[in-house]
């Protein structure tokens, strides 16, 4: 109905439009181009019929906007008034056929919402007014009084067109009807398709709910089941994700601080600490906790080393506490814990420290928390115990263990990433080869022992002078290499010149034994002086050896 509503408003708009236009014609022609004529009888009573028109118009806008106008009595009253109107006004303002496009609008609007009876009898009624109008009726008046029925055959010919368009517009009309009545049909068998679909799945909603009630049954069975199988199975989920995390991190704070989620996640706790064990200084220490609030770290961290904890971590042994008493147990004072967990983190060779875990609720752990975090504290403790040899074995891989600065395999590493990286990024990358001289003399004088110290001693005031960023090596021997990242061929060579002048002002003292000791320094760098990794140590070589031909105690870069 709201579609039909909108087609109406939109005639009744175009009906004012209509009545601007002849009105405007009617001034035009009978008023203004025939002015000193004596039009006047014409023009009142062509004028009188605009009176209607415009107020049937407005009693139309009300009834559409008040939703009275679709009362079958009312919208076929309406409709009989309004096509006499119509053609009055087309008769007696003589503006020739093109007006009978309003009539047909208003047929086609009809057509849109009245059945297909009423449609064409408006067509009929429209034809029949038409003939009253224009041949029957004592009007309209021209300029010398009554016109004649027919004036020439060409007035027969046109009303004979007009009688056709009304034809053919009769049967566009019904076309348009016919097609909105089959539409109409397949509507409503789609609704009936519906209406069968839906009862349909009433009766099947109805057996799924007779299902649903017998299943409510078997699931409360199932259920106390399923608790007990959840909670193996969150035991079997935490010890696969810390043996995935043992197996995987050789970080001992990433792997701790991934196991406190763990924990978090599946013993649902309002905190979970981990605790250090310094052995040397024989204390505990908050290494990774869940805490946040600043006035709650203060007080754990300030109140860790209570003796319960301490007892507990000598003796190996668990604490299970659901009613805590804040003078056994000071670092819970004003934090609202009421219930607590803590196992040891050991091995047979080592104490680690412990894993505590707190819940503001009292009674809030039970046997089966307690063998599930001693469980997780026994895996964390053979974690720990594997990165430190982890970190041992790579150090001793990595380390040159008489300098302590990085060995010649990890350097060759390192120089492959970082020669990547300097072509991907463009940047500067320097390499300097140092050699010391006549090395072989304080070997053959002072002993072997003294060489040793020289050679400390270098590696010593290398690492102290070079940025944290430039990667140490010792390369073969008495041989030493820097690589310096981001760094241009000048660059380098400054530093290591200042590196040489350090080394030549610095005495070496064993016991009895004193000398001095002077280093040799080949430069180069990328892309200056090389294209690849071979070509960067082949430059700095030669660059090395030239510095020795050329006296010893100086830098050289290549030629």
């Amino acid at each position: 109905m709201e579609k039909v509503s909108k087609y109406e408003l939109m005639f009744i708009r175009f009906t004012w439009i209509f009545i601007m236009v002849f009105v405007a014609h009617i001034v035009v022609c009978d008023i203004g181009m025939q002015s000193g004529q004596n039009t006047y009888p014409g023009t009142v009573i062509k004028l009188s019929f605009f009176l209607l028109i415009p107020l049937v118009n407005i009693a139309k806008y009300f009834l559409v906007r008040n939703n009275l106008f679709f009362r079958k009595k009312v919208y076929h009253t309406v409709r009989l008034v309004e096509v006499p109107l119509i053609l009055s006004v087309i008769v007696f303002s003589g503006t020739g056929e093109w007006g009978y496009v309003m009539l047909m609008f208003l047929i086609l609007v009809t057509s849109f919402y009245a059945e297909k009876k009423f449609s064409f009898a408006m067509v009929g009624y429209a034809f029949l007014w038409n003939i009253i109008l224009k041949y029957l009726f004592p009007f309209p008046l021209d300029k010398n009084g009554f016109a004649a029925l027919f004036e020439s055959p060409k007035d027969i010919i046109d009303m004979f067109s007009i009688y056709i368009g009304f034809f053919l517009f009769a049967v566009f009309c019904w076309m348009l009807y016919k097609d909105n009545y089959e539409n109409e049909q397949q509507n409503k068998k789609l609704f009936m398709e519906i209406a069968n679909k839906y009862e349909q799945l009433s009766a099947a909603q109805q057996e799924i709910k007779s299902q649903n009630d017998k299943l409510k049954e078997c699931n409360s069975k199932l259920e106390e089941a399923n608790k007990k199988f959840m909670t193996s199975l969150a035991e079997l989920f935490t010890l696969q994700q810390i043996t995935q995390a043992i197996s995987s991190i050789f970080d001992v704070r990433e792997l701790l601080k991934s196991v406190n989620d763990i924990i978090i996640g599946v013993m649902g706790v309002s905190s979970s600490t981990i605790i250090l064990y310094d052995e040397n200084k024989g204390r505990l220490k908050v290494h990774t906790t869940n805490i946040t609030n600043r006035k709650e770290l203060i007080i754990l961290n300030d109140n860790i080393n209570c003796q319960k904890l301490l007892d507990a971590l000598q003796k190996g042994e668990p604490i299970l506490e659901n009613f805590v008493d804040m003078e056994e147990y000071p670092f819970v004072e004003g934090r609202g814990i009421h219930s607590l967990l803590c196992v040891p983190l050991i091995t047979k060779a080592k104490k680690f420290g412990l894993v505590l875990i707190e819940h503001k609720y009292f009674n809030a752990f039970d046997d089966n928390n307690l063998r599930l975090l001693n469980i997780i504290g026994q895996q964390v403790g053979i974690a720990m115990e594997n990165v430190e040899l982890y970190q041992r074995m790579h150090e001793m891989a990595t380390i040159d263990s008489l300098t302590g600065i990085y060995n010649r395999l990890y350097f060759q590493e390192r120089l492959r990433e970082e020669f990547a990286n300097a072509k991907k990024e463009n940047y500067d990358l320097s390499l300097a080869i140092m050699d010391i001289d006549h090395f072989k003399r304080f070997n053959d004088t002072f002993g072997h022992l003294f060489g040793d110290k020289v050679l400390k001693h270098i590696a010593h005031l290398m690492k102290k002078s070079l940025r944290s960023g430039d990667i140490i090596a010792r390369y073969g021997g008495e041989e030493f290499v820097i690589l310096l990242p981001r760094t241009s061929v000048k660059e380098a060579y400054d530093k290591v010149e200042r590196l040489r002048n350090i080394v030549a002002k610095t005495m070496i003292k064993d016991e009895l034994v004193e000398a001095s000791v002077t280093v040799s320094f080949g430069v180069s760098s990328y892309p200056e002086f090389a294209n690849t990794e071979s070509e960067l140590l082949k430059t700095a070589d030669n660059a090395l050896y030239d510095a020795k031909e050329s006296g010893r105690n100086c830098v050289r870069i290549p030629r």
